[in-house]
């Protein structure tokens, strides 16, 4: 990666006017935006949120963790996920219906559905750490202090204080 020197920055800098470094860092910052929250950026995002919850689905459905409430769900986030990702490239074909799009608030429903799936997702992880968790008998360290947290220094635990 190749690097600048400060020297050349600093150069640079005292010899454009400061309305134009402004300018700059706005149309800089602007395009970062845009490129960032288009429907296609957003719609990529979507297709590996949705893969890296299939995935999971799969291994915790392997070792008979879901109910057939987790497959509808995800049967329902599918379809949800391929209408949102037809009706974006059909309508990225053109810059008048990417306008429209984002005008008609599609980058929120995007949006929207990348938060379910990453949700979706997160409920199968908890799952199945509180299954490994009862399995192996395990006690998070802040439970196993539980009770030396509360009581008194110098007292004993064996002894009932009344």
């Amino acid at each position: 990666m190749p690097t600048i020197s400060e020297d050349v920055i600093s150069t640079v800098t005292s010899a454009l006017p400061i309305k134009t470094l402004v300018v700059v860092l706005f149309v800089a910052t602007f395009v970062m935006i845009v490129y960032y929250m288009s429907p296609l950026h957003l719609t990529t995002i979507l297709t590996a949120s949705i893969d890296e919850a299939e995935e999971t689905y799969i291994e915790a459905h392997g070792s008979g963790l879901l109910s057939a409430a987790h497959t509808e769900t995800l049967y329902h986030l599918q379809l949800e996920v391929s209408t949102i990702i037809e009706e974006t490239l059909c309508n990225s074909l053109s810059w008048d219906a990417v306008l429209c799009d984002v005008l008609r608030g599609h980058l929120f429903a995007l949006l929207r559905c990348i938060l379910k799936v990453q949700r979706f997702e997160m409920q199968i992880k908890i799952l199945k750490e509180s299954r490994l968790r009862t399995e192996r008998g395990y006690l998070p360290p802040a439970l196993w202090l539980w009770p030396t947290f509360w009581r008194r220094p110098g007292s004993s635990p064996d002894l009932d204080e009344t």
